[in-house]
C-alpha cells in the first residue's frame, strides 16, 4: 500500500516539475514569427532572367515571381530570401511571351499579408508562339516553348505550365480555351475511339445528324 503511495507522489511530482519547465521555460513563439519588410531596389528582366536587389529584409521568406498572363497574376518562380538588411541579389530563370512582359515579385509573411514590388514591363523580340492539333486530336504542338493554360467547356482549369506540346488524348468532348504566349485561342475536342490504334478514329456525326437532333 505504502509502495502504491509512494508511486503515486513520485508521478505527482513528475508531473508538476515538466508542467514548470514548459510554463516557464518556453520561448515566446512570436518573436520568431516573420513579416514582409523588404524594399526592391533595382529590377531588371534580360536573356530570360529576372533579377532584382533588395534590403530591409528582417527574416527568411520566399520571393514569388509572378508574371502578368492574359489577364492574372501567374506564378513563375520562387526563391528563398537571405533575411538580412543588407542588400541582397536574386535571380530566376523565366520563359519570356513574345511582346510585351510583365513581372513583380512578392512576399508573404505570417500575418498573410502579401507585399509586392513594383511591377516592371519588358519588351520581347521572341517569334510570336503558334500551336495545332496533331496525332489525330491527341495533342496540342506549340511552335516553341511556352506558358500555357488550357480551360474545360466549364471554365475549369484543366492543365497549365510550360512545354512545346500537351496530351489531350485523355480530355472529354467539348470546346477547351488556350492561353498560350499571352495570347486566347482555343480547340475543339472530339471523341475518338481506339485512340491507341495505329490509325484512330473520330467520331463525329455528321452535318443532317445534328441537324436531327437540334
Amino acid at each position: 500500500m505504502k509502495r502504491a503511495r509512494y508511486a503515486l507522489l513520485l508521478s505527482l511530482v513528475i508531473f508538476s516539475l515538466a508542467f514548470t519547465r514548459t510554463e516557464g521555460g518556453g520561448t515566446d513563439t512570436k518573436s520568431d514569427k516573420i513579416i514582409s519588410t523588404f524594399e526592391v531596389r533595382s529590377f531588371k528582366i534580360s536573356n530570360s532572367m529576372v533579377s532584382w536587389t533588395s534590403v530591409n529584409e528582417h527574416g527568411s521568406l520566399p520571393y514569388i515571381v509572378e508574371q502578368y498572363i492574359f489577364d492574372k497574376w501567374v506564378k513563375v518562380g520562387e526563391v528563398s530570401g537571405v533575411g538580412n538588411p543588407a542588400p541582397n541579389s536574386y535571380s530566376v530563370p523565366v520563359i519570356l511571351s513574345s511582346g510585351e512582359n510583365k513581372f513583380r515579385v512578392r512576399q508573404k509573411g505570417y500575418d498573410k499579408i502579401s507585399r509586392f514590388s513594383d511591377a516592371v514591363t519588358y519588351y520581347s523580340k521572341k517569334e510570336p508562339v503558334s500551336y495545332e492539333v496533331k496525332d489525330h486530336n491527341q495533342t496540342i504542338s506549340f511552335s516553341s516553348d511556352t506558358y500555357f493554360i488550357i480551360y474545360n467547356p466549364y471554365g475549369a482549369i484543366v492543365k497549365q505550365g510550360y512545354g512545346n506540346s500537351v496530351n489531350i488524348s485523355e480530355y472529354a468532348k467539348g470546346y477547351y480555351c488556350l492561353i498560350y504566349d499571352n495570347k486566347l485561342g482555343g480547340f475543339d475536342k472530339k471523341k475518338v475511339l481506339f485512340k491507341n490504334s495505329f490509325c484512330p478514329v473520330v467520331i463525329d456525326p455528321p452535318n443532317w445528324m445534328k441537324k436531327k437532333s437540334s
